[in-house]
C-alpha cells in the first residue's frame, strides 16, 4: 500500500505539534502490535501438549488456564471498549504489551500449580482485551473511507499469520530447548514491541481532530448521526443502528468460527479415519483460506454497498457449505475438507465486516472503542457456546451430521438477523 493512497483525515499536524504519522506507517505499526499480541495469546495453547508431556499434568487441567483467558478476554472487551473512549488508547496498548510480556515470562515459573496458572492466564486474557478496541479507535481517528478499510484488513490478516507462525515457533523451540524457550521468545518480542510502540507513537494523534470529526465516517462515505457534543447516548445509538440484531448475529458468527476451528481436527479424524497428527495439520489450512476470505469480503462490501449486506452474503455462502456437508455427510475428504475450509473462511470474512469494519462507522459519534469492544465480546459468547455444545451434540447422537444440521440453522438465523437490522442500518447511514 502506498502512503498517498491511504492519506490522513487529520490536517497533517497532531495536537502535540508533531507531524502526523503516515497511514502506511500507522497500519504497519498496528499490524506488528496485533501480530505480537497473538503470539503472546496463542503461545500457551500451542504449548499445552509439550507442557503435559514434560510435567505430567493432564491436558484438561492445563486447559483450565485457556478457558479462564477466553472468559476474561470476552468480559474484558466490554470494559476496555469503554476505557478506549475515555483514556489514551496508545497508553492502553503500551500497558497491555508490558502486562502480557510479564505473564508469558512468569508462566514457566508457575507451571505445576494449576490455580496460579489459571489466575496468571486470566490476567493475560484481560491484557489481550486491551488491544483490539484501542487499535480500532486509533485507526478510525486517523484514517477514513477505504484507507480505514484497508488498514483493518491488514491488521486482521496479521492475526491470522500469527496463528500459523505460533505453531512453527513453539515446535521449533520445543525441538531446540523445550517449551519454556517459547515463552521466553514471545515475552522478549512483546517487550521489544512495547518499546517500539511507545517511541513510534509518542506524537501520534489519538483524539480525533476537528477536521476528522467533519470528515465522513469510515469505512464508507456516509454520515452518521451524533449528538451536538459528538457523544450520542450509547444504547440509543445502538438501537438506531440496529446493532442489537447485529450482536445476536455476531454470537452466531462466534459459534461457527471458533467451533469449527476447535473441532475441525476431530471432524476430519472421525469422518475420514486419518491419524491425529494429520488431522491437526489439516487445520493449518484454515487460516490460509481465512486471509483470502477477508480480501473477498472487502470486494463483496464494495459490490453490495455496506458491511451488513456483505456479512449476510457470507453467512449464506457458509449455509450452502453446511447444507452440502449435511446432505453428503462429508462423503469424502476431497469434498469435506474444502467445504470446512470455505465455511470457516466465510466466518472470518463476516468477522472482518462486523467486528473490524462496522465500528469505523461510529467514528463521528466518538463511540468507536465502545462499539468495537461490545461487538467483539459477543463473538466470544458464541465461542463459549460452541466449544462445549458441538461436542455434546456429537456425543449425544454419535456422529457429526446433527452438528452439520445445527450449523445450517445457526447460519440461517444469522442471515435473518442481519436482514432485520438492514432497515435501521440504512437510516443510520443516511439520516
Amino acid at each position: 500500500m502506498k502512503a498517498r493512497e491511504i492519506g490522513m483525515a487529520s490536517s497533517g499536524r497532531n495536537s502535540s505539534g508533531g507531524a502526523a504519522m503516515s497511514g502506511a506507517r500507522l497500519t504497519a505499526l498496528c499490524c506488528a502490535v496485533y501480530f505480537t499480541s497473538y503470539l503472546t495469546r496463542k503461545g500457551y495453547d500451542a504449548s499445552i501438549l509439550a507442557i503435559s508431556e514434560d510435567t505430567g499434568l493432564v491436558r484438561t487441567a492445563l486447559g483450565l488456564a485457556s478457558t479462564a483467558a477466553v472468559a476474561v478476554y470476552g468480559f474484558g472487551q466490554f470494559v476496555t471498549g469503554f476505557l478506549a473512549d475515555r483514556f489514551s488508547p496508545r497508553k492502553m496498548i503500551f500497558l497491555a504489551m508490558l502486562v502480557t510480556a510479564g505473564c508469558n515470562m512468569a508462566m514457566p515459573v508457575v507451571v505445576g500449580c494449576v490455580p496460579a496458572m489459571v489466575a496468571l492466564w486470566g490476567v493475560n486474557g484481560f491484557s489481550q482485551a486491551m488491544f483490539w478496541p484501542p487499535l480500532v479507535k486509533i485507526v478510525a481517528e486517523n484514517l477514513r473511507g477505504e484507507a480505514y478499510s484497508r488498514s483493518v484488513l491488514w491488521i486482521s490478516i496479521a492475526a491470522n499469520v500469527a496463528i500459523v507462525m505460533v505453531f512453527f515457533l513453539v515446535s521449533g523451540c520445543v525441538w531446540l530447548a523445550g517449551w519454556r524457550l517459547s515463552f521466553a521468545v514471545v515475552s522478549g518480542a512483546a517487550l521489544l514491541m512495547a518499546a517500539l510502540w511507545h517511541f513510534a507513537t509518542s506524537r501520534l494523534e489519538t483524539s480525533a481532530p476537528a477536521s476528522a470529526q467533519a470528515a465522513s465516517p469510515s469505512p464508507g462515505q456516509d454520515a452518521a448521526p451524533a449528538e451536538a457534543d459528538g457523544k450520542a447516548s450509547l444504547v440509543r445509538l445502538m438501537a438506531e443502528a440496529g446493532l442489537f440484531y447485529v450482536m445476536a448475529a455476531i454470537v452466531c458468527q462466534g459459534v461457527m468460527r471458533d467451533g469449527i476451528e476447535v473441532w475441525a481436527p476431530s471432524i476430519v479424524r472421525d469422518q475420514y479415519g486419518i491419524g491425529t497428527s494429520a488431522s491437526i495439520f489439516s487445520v493449518a489450512l484454515l487460516p490460509a483460506f481465512a486471509v483470502g476470505s477477508m480480501v473477498a469480503a472487502r470486494a463483496l462490501r464494495r459490490l453490495l454497498g455496506d458491511e451488513i449486506k456483505a456479512a449476510a452474503a457470507l453467512f449464506g455462502i457458509g449455509a450452502a457449505c453446511a447444507a452440502t456437508l449435511f446432505a453428503t455427510d462429508g462423503a469424502t475428504m476431497a469434498l469435506g475438507l474444502p467445504l470446512l475450509a470455505v465455511l470457516s473462511a466465510s466466518m472470518h470474512g463476516a468477522n472482518l465486516m462486523l467486528i473490524a469494519e462496522l465500528p469505523g462507522r461510529f467514528a463521528k459519534c466518538g463511540r468507536v472503542g465502545a462499539i468495537s469492544g461490545i461487538l467483539n465480546a459477543f463473538t466470544y459468547v458464541g465461542a463459549a457456546l460452541s466449544i462445549y455444545g458441538f461436542a455434546a451434540l456429537r456425543d449425544r447422537f454419535s456422529g457429526w451430521r446433527p452438528v452439520f444440521l445445527l450449523w445450517i440453522a445457526v447460519l440461517a438465523l444469522a442471515m435473518a438477523l442481519l436482514f432485520a437490522a438492514l432497515r435501521c442500518w440504512r437510516k443510520f447511514l443516511n439520516p
